[in-house]
């Protein structure tokens, strides 16, 4: 017999400052009581973290542990020092292998034993997601923007965000402002002399 078991795991993503995020919410019995969890996540591209950031530093070596796969993600300098909830306690390589660009996964959750019985929301969560990011740029000011319209990777001085989104100056050229105005939804009114 199959046994199936759904999965009610909530998952919200985004981006922020150009760097993406997932944020994961779900139910679990502790002591006989339903009990509820947090994760969040950074999803980073390591092909957006300037050389002088030592990209390829993030992409940590495994070791093997009791016949699993670890990382000693606590050593890294910066993944130490990013203001996660109660420290990072996730890693993982989730591209890069076969030649495809190299993106990580990091993150925490809010199942310490101090979390217990402690209230967390979305808008909690997504607080400290938005702090954490601050933190990471503060360590990578450089990071980079993927354009939306020629998938390329740009400096945020070389575009514009809007809806979230980035587009570079190359990629709309002298129509940029003609795309921020129907986006924006305005028209900048013009006088002649």
């Amino acid at each position: 017999m199959l046994n199936l078991k759904e999965n009610k795991t909530k998952k919200w993503t985004g981006t922020y400052r150009g760097v993406t995020f997932e944020i994961n919410n779900w139910d679990y019995e502790y002591n006989g009581d339903i009990k509820e969890n947090w994760t969040y996540y950074l999803i980073l591209y390591l092909d957006r973290i300037p050389e002088e950031n030592k990209p390829n530093s993030y992409w940590l070596k495994s070791k093997k542990y009791n016949g699993r796969v670890i990382y000693d993600y606590y050593k890294h300098p910066i993944i130490n020092d990013i203001d996660f909830h109660c420290g990072c306690t996730w890693y993982s390589k989730e591209r890069g292998f076969d030649g495809e660009g190299k993106v990580i996964k990091i993150g925490c959750d809010y199942a310490h034993y101090w979390d217990v019985g402690q209230y967390y929301n979305l808008n909690y969560v997504t607080t400290d997601v938005q702090h954490t990011i601050d933190k990471f740029l503060e360590h990578v000011p450089g990071y980079k923007y993927w354009c939306c319209g020629n998938g390329k990777l740009y400096d945020l001085s070389e575009g514009i965000v809007k809806n979230d989104r980035f587009y570079s100056k190359e990629y709309f050229g002298d129509k940029l402002d003609e795309f921020k105005t129907e986006i924006d939804g305005t028209k900048e009114e013009t006088t002649n002399s």
